[in-house]
């Protein structure tokens, strides 16, 4: 299975039962994978089913769901509609997720051994899951930032002010901490700051990831990278949150809804 670092491998009725069992949903309404922070987590957005994780032990095989509930060590509840619950840091070993009924297999291996040749020890951070019969390899190597990131950013932050309040709005619910956190829709940040048009946050973020690594692929680490810096804080929400207080207050976003409703007809 080849996934980028930035997308999600879901443990969906497809996974899980071979699209046998209609109780168990699609993607985006399950459990899934993802790699983020340099790490492997597993959460859940499954709005009808607990996932329990426990430990697969050798000697001890964990083949029913009801073994699974007995010896889980991790267990994600049922998540609210449009939320996710806490995820849980996939440590290296051998674990069994069980769904429903459903019992799935998952092993990670920790980082590889260093290797003598440079190409080699460049993939040094690797990790291997293997889900199911299935394995996914993605690695912290990618994930190298640039030395002058930090600067880098923070300058173009001065020089760009409505760049830093659009990331602070849109990032919000990280920088007060909530749990679990969840982005502002992208429309919903234009309109309240009166952006140039509905892919201008999207626009911000890959900029922004130009700016810190040297390859693609890092959507999910921006929010990190952006918050353990400190180059967004509740200072630039509060500025960013008063701004839209004004916008709505003036009229501003009522002209930026009217604005983004009116398309023009291809001539």
């Amino acid at each position: 299975m080849s996934c980028p670092s930035d997308e999600i491998i879901w443990l969906d009725r497809i996974t899980l039962s071979d699209n046998e069992d209609p109780t168990l949903h699609r993607a985006p309404r399950c459990a899934g994978l993802r790699y983020v922070q340099h790490r492997w987590e597993v959460f859940s957005r499954d709005p009808t089913y607990q996932v329990y994780l426990a430990p697969d032990l050798s000697g001890a095989p964990l083949k029913t769901a009801g073994a699974v509930q007995r010896a889980a060590r991790h267990v994600l509840p049922a998540a609210p509609e449009s939320f996710e619950a806490r995820p849980v840091v996939l440590e290296p070993g051998s674990w069994v997720v069980s769904v429903a009924a459903w019992v799935l297999r998952i092993r990670l291996d920790g980082p590889a051994a260093d290797r003598q040749d440079d190409a080699a020890k460049s993939d040094g951070d690797q990790q291997v899951v293997t889900v199911g019969n299935t394995v996914v390899r993605r690695g912290a190597a990618a994930g190298t930032t640039r030395k002058d990131a930090v600067p880098r950013v923070r300058g173009y932050f001065e020089r760009n002010t409505m760049a830093r309040l659009a990331m602070a709005y849109y990032y919000q619910e990280y920088i007060l901490g909530v749990s679990p956190p969840q982005t502002v829709p992208m429309l919903d940040v234009v309109v309240a700051l009166n952006l140039s048009g509905e892919g201008a946050v999207s626009d911000y973020k890959k900029l922004l990831q130009g700016f810190i690594w040297s390859e693609r692929g890092h959507a999910r680490d921006l929010t990190g990278f952006l918050l353990t810096n400190g180059l967004l804080t509740l200072a630039d929400l509060n500025e960013a949150r008063l701004a839209a207080e004004q916008n709505e207050r003036n009229g501003v976003c009522e002209m930026a809804r009217k604005r983004l409703r009116y398309r023009p007809k291809s001539t």
